[in-house]
């Protein structure tokens, strides 16, 4: 899809966020990367997410995501914000980490093991982060450590014995290598299954998918959905997206995947 296809969707969706009513709750924000030259979808450059953090600071009250989890039900729910980090890349703790930490405002890494582990990059110019760098932002107390798989598999065609290892060696290294019994989980890809949901259950207290509901007192804590920050919303359709969640691009993402679960 060509970038101006994609901008011509894009006020498309943000239009129909207007008919389809207010958006309840806290909104829980997915990041991958921040680098200065994105490439990806999945990412955003330092710019943007400087912008970001500039109206979140002007206009929202971030908040950890288990404050949020609690709160969620709240009437001013609507202006509380998690920030989420998914996979571990090194960005995370040379360009974000200090801009999180001078505002005071907390995150939550979502972190594969397996690259940090081996530090073999996940993509191309994707230096994964290493444990030193994670159990230095452990320390800072504004992480919430949470676990993202080992392999960052697709667990919808993994088996039961196959989900339970991984995500027994992803918790395993997080405890020897940080101290930290990981509570909160999320899908890769924002993929469920009801076989990952069985073992998911019985190891966390949370789970995250991709985008798709908003977060209200109803919501099951193992299916909170997240709103993912594109390299193509620019300041305009971040902030579309803060306040009405884009919620027709996300109908429209699932179905291209071929994705039908919650």
């Amino acid at each position: 899809m060509t970038d101006i296809v994609r901008k011509g969707s894009k006020f498309l969706f943000a239009a129909a966020d207007l008919v389809m009513g207010s958006w309840p709750g806290p909104r829980v924000l997915i990041y991958h990367q921040v680098r200065e030259n994105p490439e990806r979808q999945m990412e955003v450059s330092v710019e943007a997410f400087e912008a970001h953090l500039f109206w979140l600071r002007a206009n929202a009250k971030v908040v950890g995501l288990e404050e949020a989890i609690v709160k969620r039900g709240h009437p001013d729910a609507k202006n509380m914000f998690v920030l989420t980090f998914d996979d571990g890349y090194a960005d995370l703790f040379d360009t974000v980490y200090p801009a999180l930490d001078e505002s005071a405002m907390p995150f939550t890494l979502y972190l594969s093991t397996q690259h940090v582990e081996t530090q073999q990059p996940m993509s191309p110019g994707s230096q994964p982060l290493t444990w030193d760098q994670i159990g230095k932002m452990a320390e800072g107390g504004l992480m919430t450590l949470g676990a993202h798989t080992h392999a960052h598999m697709d667990l919808r065609s993994a088996s039961l014995l196959e989900i339970d290892e991984d995500l027994g060696r992803s918790d395993r290294l997080i405890m020897d290598r940080v101290g930290i019994a990981p509570k909160h989980f999320a899908y890769p890809w924002g993929y469920w299954s009801p076989l990952a949901d069985t073992v998911v259950r019985g190891r966390y207290q949370t789970a995250a998918l991709g985008g798709g509901r908003p977060l209200t007192a109803e919501t099951d804590p193992y299916l909170i959905h997240r709103l993912p920050v594109q390299r193509s919303d620019g300041a305009f359709f971040f902030r579309r997206k803060a306040k009405r969640g884009m919620r027709l691009e996300e109908k429209v993402r699932r179905m291209a995947r071929g994705y039908d679960g919650p």
